[in-house]
């Protein structure tokens, strides 16, 4: 019995190490496509409805739209730097906190993503000013 307790937590484990190894792929491809301002390659990762919060501005946009909302900031705040500071998860929704910097300011970026089957779609994404 208890070599099946220990083999039931070695491939509960192993699953976990799996999914987070996944969300952590995602981030990085994610993180990529915003440092080079690329829409086109992050809405790849958009869900079907995205809520976007760009500066003052929230709304749910379907996936094609949002990539042009996003365009436009890109083209209206350049990137000079962007990085993941922080991940976790809360429930189903995993998150990073980043730091986007542009030409005209900084800004605190949120990313919520949620698994669905053997793919990780991000829910909402945020670009708020640096306070």
């Amino acid at each position: 019995m208890r070599v099946f307790l220990i083999i039931l937590f070695l491939l509960q484990y192993s699953c976990f190490l799996l999914a987070q190894n996944q969300s952590d792929e995602v981030f990085q491809q994610i993180e990529q496509a915003i440092k080079k301002a690329d829409a086109n390659a992050l809405s790849n990762y958009f869900n079907s409805m995205v809520d976007l919060t760009i500066i003052d501005k929230e709304q749910t946009y379907s996936n094609s739209h949002a990539m042009y909302v996003v365009k436009e900031f890109f083209m209206n705040y350049p990137v000079r730097s962007f990085s993941i500071l922080h991940k976790g998860n809360a429930g189903d929704n995993i998150y990073a906190v980043g730091s986007y910097i542009s030409t005209k300011g900084a800004f605190d970026t949120n990313i919520f993503i949620k698994k669905y089957g053997n793919t990780y779609k991000i829910n909402q994404l945020r670009f708020e000013p640096d306070k």
